[in-house]
């Protein structure tokens, strides 16, 4: 193997392996939601599994994953409150054309790390 595809070889593994140990698998988006809150970008995603997961699938008739993507909209002044958006997305749904797309929702929420809504609006 040329150095030069020995180097490519190292590049793509490390890419591979960064975006693993990045995404996380939950039961619930709460994980997400803390993660996002205490992050200095105020982004945090992963992937819900579980009963969660299920009924979407159930619904969207697709196999794909469900991917969650949260994001911070605003700091509040109190504490660890924050406007999070939450966004599920998932592959390969059947749109009413039949055609397969990305299907996406999107909500936002206030809340503080203890689960509580802030004081402030």
């Amino acid at each position: 193997m040329t150095p030069h595809y020995r180097a490519l070889l190292l590049i793509v593994l490390a890419v591979s392996a960064q975006q693993a140990v990045a995404t996380t698998e939950s039961t619930s988006i709460k994980p997400l939601l803390l993660q996002a809150i205490d992050a200095s970008d105020g982004r945090a995603e992963g992937i819900i599994v579980g009963p969660i997961a299920q009924h979407w699938k159930a619904s969207t008739k697709s196999t794909a994953p469900l991917l969650v993507e949260v994001t911070t909209l605003k700091r509040f002044r109190q504490e660890g409150c924050r406007r999070l958006n939450v966004r599920f997305k998932q592959e390969n749904v059947a749109s009413k054309e039949g055609k397969q797309t990305e299907f996406a929702m999107d909500y936002g929420i206030n809340v503080c790390r203890d689960g509580s809504p802030p004081f402030e609006d």
